[in-house]
């Protein structure tokens, strides 16, 4: 793993979602920008105004930013990232949207104040990434009801955070129909009816549940599992057991690691990379990982650790 500080004298540019957190974290911007001056920091700070627009301000910022700050959730890290994978300008996070999965990977502190004061005092890693087609993802890519869980998250109103994707997650397991895939990785293959079927790059999704224990951000494999259909009834006791890891242990589950993993279903699945949907949805997907190609402000984790 290497390892290097942010290069010094630039600014750094911080790109807020105002509308992450369901519209909360936009009033969050007077703290963030007094914590960054107490701690004598040159800043920019940038509002998004709609999707997508995270990614055009970082690949403006990269041109001349130290480094280029999300301020938000799962989903404005994930746009921001698209503009600087392959590019050396790290990325830093200040985790205030609803799920905050990836920060919680890399053990950046959930609290406003704690994470700003920490930057400065975080290192440059290099970390890896997933990609389909040509959008990357960070931590996570769901296909089935993952999917389809991340699609109903995105309609709730009022529930937000983790309360939010339990009760889209019990909905879906009521409902959602087992679909009918054949799944290759590099050296093994599935056939059968899944639930699901996730790519993990980092072991956290959906506002915390625990998908892939094993999984670590620099280790050069993706952490693929595949949840096999249950009757309805019993998914709601298989489902919550993804919230500590234990479904591992289940009979229809599977894990592998790989580098590659090709997937095609009989019918076409939501998909989503890091909690963000993909515009359609796929019956076909072919994912890669990109080894060491982003550079991510965080604490350096003890040997053996994960993240």
């Amino acid at each position: 793993m290497s390892t290097s500080p942010p290069a010094s004298g630039q600014p750094w540019a911080v790109i807020l979602n105002p509308a992450a957190d369901r519209g909360r974290a936009g009033d969050k911007r007077e703290a963030i920008e007094q914590a960054l001056r107490r701690l004598g920091l040159a800043f920019q700070l940038f509002l998004t105004q709609g999707p997508g627009h995270a990614t055009q301000l970082a690949r403006q910022a990269a041109q001349e930013a130290a480094v280029v700050v999300a301020a938000g959730g799962d989903g404005t890290v994930h746009e921001v990232a698209q503009a600087l994978v392959g590019t050396g300008v790290p990325l830093g996070i200040i985790p205030i949207g609803s799920g905050n999965d990836y920060a919680r990977v890399l053990g950046i502190p959930p609290d406003l104040s704690a994470a700003v004061q920490s930057l400065p005092n975080f290192q440059a890693r290099e970390v890896d990434v997933g990609k389909i087609g040509d959008r990357y993802y960070l931590n996570s890519l769901g296909m089935g009801i993952d999917g389809q869980i991340a699609l109903d998250y995105r309609r709730l109103r009022l529930l937000r955070g983790e309360a939010g994707y339990i009760l889209a997650t019990v909905w879906e397991a009521l409902r959602f129909r087992g679909v009918e895939v054949e799944i290759e990785g590099d050296d093994w293959k599935f056939s059968g009816r899944i639930l699901t079927t996730a790519a993990m790059n980092g072991p956290y999704a959906g506002g915390g549940f625990y998908l892939a224990p094993q999984a670590q951000v620099d280790d050069g494999q993706l952490d693929v599992v595949v949840i096999g259909n249950y009757p309805r009834l019993v998914r709601l006791a298989v489902l919550p057991k993804t919230r500590d890891g234990s479904y591992l242990e289940l009979r229809r589950v599977q894990a592998h690691r790989t580098k590659a993993v090709r997937v095609t279903a009989a019918r076409p699945l939501p998909v989503h990379l890091d909690g963000e949907l993909l515009p359609q949805p796929l019956k076909k997907l072919e994912v890669t990982l990109v080894p060491r190609a982003l550079r991510v402000l965080g604490p350096i984790p003890e040997k053996g650790g994960h993240g």
